[in-house]
């Protein structure tokens, strides 16, 4: 009889358990899949680290805007666009692996702290929307 109570009581804690972490798991959206922080964000070179985490989004947009009239004089990967006027700088990342991707870019003069930040647009894998991610330095 005892031995039958203690089974039904283990019975109902793991399905208890189970109602409990259940939820929990759910398929990683954009915001789990790409992070980053700047390793350098003041001065003549900016460089953005992205962290891409598997299963990673096939492309990534990134925009990285600076002040207005800043000059780039190199960047590594080449960037697409550049809007000297409205200081946005435009990569298209395609074939995204797992891992870091790094941007970095030289400007024709030194910029104090504070004055960047990036956007990186992706699709998330769980409802096919775009999704933005904001990077402060």
């Amino acid at each position: 009889m005892i031995c039958h109570q203690k089974r039904i009581f283990l019975l109902l804690l793991l399905l208890l358990l189970a109602c409990v972490t259940l939820p929990a798991v759910r398929p990683a959206s954009a915001r789990d899949l790409v992070s980053g922080r700047y390793i350098s964000s003041a001065g003549k070179n900016i460089v953005l680290d992205l962290d891409v985490k598997g299963p990673s989004p096939s492309n990534l947009i990134v925009h990285q805007f600076l002040p207005a009239e800043v000059d780039i004089t190199g960047s590594s990967p080449a960037y697409m666009k550049f809007d000297k006027k409205r200081g946005k700088v435009q990569w298209l990342i395609k074939n995204v692996q797992p891992g870091r991707v790094r941007i970095s870019m030289e400007l024709s003069e030194p910029l104090p702290p504070g004055l960047v930040r990036a956007e990186v647009r992706c699709r998330d894998q769980e409802t096919g929307r775009m999704m933005d991610i904001t990077i402060n330095p």
